[in-house]
């Protein structure tokens, strides 16, 4: 469990410096689309900190991969289960998405599209990796 937790704090702290970047690329997005603009210090706080926290959770739990008494498909349900609730959380709390019904549906397919091609992308990479390192034994 302490090598999970190291590795889950180390994993969150790289993906953490990436929530600003995350956070200007949504307000560019609503400006483009609503014409948004954050009105005091204290919302722009309030979302930095929060992409802040959400990056680091999302980035964290990839540690959940390195359990060894977990299985693949297990360690992907758990991963994306808690970064769609880590997303959600956030996402209604900085009032980025509505809490209504059409919203929270686009949210969830979004998610789920996105999370698969990622994923699908990550595991053709490693699995190319894996067959040029069997290739070269």
């Amino acid at each position: 469990m302490k090598e999970f937790i190291s590795n889950f704090t180390k994993r969150g702290l790289i993906a953490a410096g990436f929530g600003p970047f995350i956070l200007t690329i949504f307000y560019y997005a609503y400006y483009l689309a609503i014409h948004y603009n954050p009105t005091s210090v204290l919302e722009i706080n309030k979302n930095i900190l929060s992409s802040l926290l959400l990056a680091f959770i999302a980035g964290g739990i990839s540690a959940i991969f390195k359990v060894e008494k977990l299985s693949l498909g297990i360690a992907t349900l758990i991963n994306a289960v808690v970064i769609y609730i880590d997303y959600l959380f956030f996402y209604l709390f900085n009032d980025w998405v509505e809490m209504s019904f059409t919203p929270l549906i686009v949210f969830t397919i979004c998610y789920i599209v996105g999370y698969v091609i990622i994923w699908l992308c990550i595991y053709h990479q490693v699995k190319a990796q894996i067959q040029k390192v069997n290739q070269k034994l």
